[in-house]
């Protein structure tokens, strides 16, 4: 991926981008895959970047010219890696409360990246 997106461009572009993300499932599919419902399924861990989101994103029909401009506005919401969009752009999902509770009782709950 090449240089952020001109600031403008993403505030302008924004609102539709979340709301075809929103439509799409995109957030609820990124969830699943890192804090499965099915407590039989494992978990993928965050490798630091989007490789999770990338294949979300095919699957449901993003084309990859569409990439920079989504993740423009993720990286601008906070979200810069596949954990990070969950914990600082979704606003409710499994990761960030399972990260909340395991907080609440002292634990260390952040997800930790695997190696690159």
């Amino acid at each position: 991926m090449g240089a952020d997106p001109d600031p403008d461009l993403i505030a302008s572009i924004t609102p539709d981008v979340m709301r075809c993300l929103d439509d799409s499932g995109f957030f609820e599919k990124l969830d699943d895959v890192l804090c499965p419902k099915d407590e039989y399924r494992s978990a993928e861990s965050c490798s630091g970047d989007y490789e999770l989101s990338e294949s979300i994103l095919r699957a449901s029909g993003f084309e990859k010219s569409d990439f920079e401009d989504i993740f423009g506005v993720l990286r601008a919401k906070g979200g810069f890696c596949d954990c990070e969009i969950l914990y600082n752009v979704s606003d409710s999902n499994r990761l960030k409360c399972r990260y909340w509770r395991a907080k609440a009782r002292g634990i260390e709950g952040h997800t930790r990246h695997r190696p690159g």
